[in-house]
């Protein structure tokens, strides 16, 4: 789930929340009955909001803005119930742990901070009498203003526990978020070496095949394609005379080679055995022409120096992709042309 999706579900509580009061609140306390438009308004912005979400606008100036309107309206509902008493004062640690879910960690801690500071600025003008306590509320309002003792526990508990919450659940966040970064670049890494070959390192058979269908996809809206297949000549003697490490060994130079001669934009790969493709987009028949005739020399001279005695070389054969292609046929009039290679003698393009 993305942070817009989580954001888009959190801010459905908006519609349960006001929803609530607008059935609640007139009901047990008649008095409220003359703001509820301010209900009605709250639930107004907050579709508003689900749509900028949806749309992606607004980012965190936007959820900012939002949160800043939940405390308004909250700080708004808990004086006239009576600050000190009503069980709504709760909802401020909701709204911390909320907002630490789903903003960002500065715009949770603002946001924390701020509902603090606005509940204590509540229950601190309550005690001095600036303000009426519990004006919506005739029953508790009898209480008077709230005593020091009362008005002091409560302005301690909402200024530690709220940004204490959002502390907490904010680290949890962090954490969920440093772990899930690791996954993906994990993921993402065998995903790398499920596609490469683990001698050569270079893009395996089965990689070569899903790059080749999405090229001749790309082929049928008008992109040129050529394949260069590569057969050496001459590397079952290796393996027979000095043995399979030094084969090994032969091959992992070979594929270096076909990484430093060919573009940033094709892709090597081993085929099987001591054969080799070379996938060329966006590439002509006298471009691949050229890129085959370069990787045939590669391979020659980095032969000679392995061991000049036991020669290697490569016989090479090009394809060029129609959009009647498929992946089978484009592979066998390469191969077909590599073998053609190899009966006049190796060493050579066939095309």
């Amino acid at each position: 789930m993305t942070r817009d999706e989580l954001k888009f579900r959190a801010a459905l509580s908006r519609f349960a929340i006001g929803a609530t009061a607008l059935v609640l609140l007139p009901t047990f306390y008649p008095r409220t009955r003359s703001h509820l438009w301010m209900w009605f308004l709250y639930l107004a912005i907050a579709g508003l909001e689900q749509l900028l979400i949806r749309r992606h606008i607004g980012g965190r100036m936007r959820t900012l803005f939002s949160g800043f309107l939940d405390l308004a309206m909250l700080t708004y509902t808990v004086h006239g119930l009576g600050s000190v008493v009503t069980p709504m004062a709760s909802l401020y640690l909701f709204a911390g742990v909320a907002n630490a879910l789903v903003a960002g960690r500065r715009v949770a801690w603002t946001l924390a901070l701020t509902g603090a500071a606005a509940y204590d600025a509540l229950v601190w003008t309550e005690h001095a009498g600036w303000l009426a306590f519990a004006p919506d509320a005739p029953e508790v309002a009898v209480l008077g203003p709230p005593s020091l003792v009362h008005t002091l526990l409560a302005s301690v508990f909402i200024s530690i526990f709220v940004p204490a919450c959002t502390a907490i659940v904010t680290a949890l966040v962090r954490a969920v978020q440093h772990r899930e970064a690791k996954l993906v670049e994990v993921n993402a890494r065998l995903e790398e070496l499920s596609q490469r070959d683990p001698l050569t390192n270079l893009y395996n058979r089965r990689y070569l095949f899903s790059c080749l269908q999405h090229e001749l996809a790309r082929v049928k809206r008008g992109h040129p394609l050529a394949l260069v297949m590569l057969d050496l000549d001459g590397f079952k003697r290796v393996n027979d005379t000095q043995g399979h490490l030094r084969g090994d060994l032969l091959l992992k130079e070979i594929a270096a080679t076909l990484g430093a001669t060919t573009r940033t934009t094709d892709v090597a790969g081993r085929y099987g055995g001591d054969e080799f493709v070379l996938v060329l987009p966006d590439t002509e028949l006298e471009q691949a022409l050229g890129v085959a005739d370069r990787v045939a020399r590669g391979v020659r001279d980095v032969a000679a120096k392995f061991d000049a005695a036991c020669p290697v070389t490569a016989s090479v054969g090009v394809s060029v992709a129609t959009a009647t292609d498929t992946v089978a046929a484009l592979l066998r009039r390469a191969d077909e042309n590599a073998y053609r290679a190899k009966k006049e003698g190796g060493d050579r393009v066939v095309a």
